[in-house]
């Protein structure tokens, strides 16, 4: 059976940095690119949606450039990906995605932010890597 990897796209170059690694190391996988669009707000325990219907077209068109940008760095590979797009908090669903859609494992991106940065805003990556139910490797 194929392995199935799962690779949360943002515009950083790490994330491209992390679709190439899979790629390269695992041509044999089945690939999923992971978009997660950040406009949820959480008060008194309920999530909502936040923005304006342009800001909703604005993230779906970013989604849509990412692909783009992940499709082209795919056929550089010769390799085939899927797309996805879900709403929400960045690690909490890719965590989800991974139990929810039978992941082996996750392929992320480390933005490199600084000890302090890190502790001051967190990590995607971190958050990640700690709450995953899957190996996950992260490329810098």
């Amino acid at each position: 059976m194929t392995d199935h990897l799962l690779v949360p796209m943002d515009s950083s170059p790490m994330a491209k940095r992390a679709l190439e690694h899979a790629l390269s190391t695992r041509p044999d996988a089945r690939v999923t690119v992971l978009y997660v669009i950040d406009y949820i707000e959480e008060s008194y325990g309920a999530r909502a949606l936040i923005g304006t219907e342009k800001l909703r077209e604005r993230a779906q068109q970013r989604a849509e450039e990412l692909f783009e940008e992940a499709t082209e760095i795919a056929d550089e590979f010769d390799e085939a990906i899927q797309t996805e797009t879900v709403v929400g908090d960045p690690a909490r669903e890719i965590v989800v995605y991974a139990e929810d859609h039978d992941i082996d494992q996750i392929v992320i991106g480390s933005h490199g932010r600084s000890t302090m940065s890190r502790i001051l805003l967190g990590s995607v990556a971190e958050d990640v890597t700690r709450r995953a139910p899957v190996p996950v490797t992260v490329v810098r």
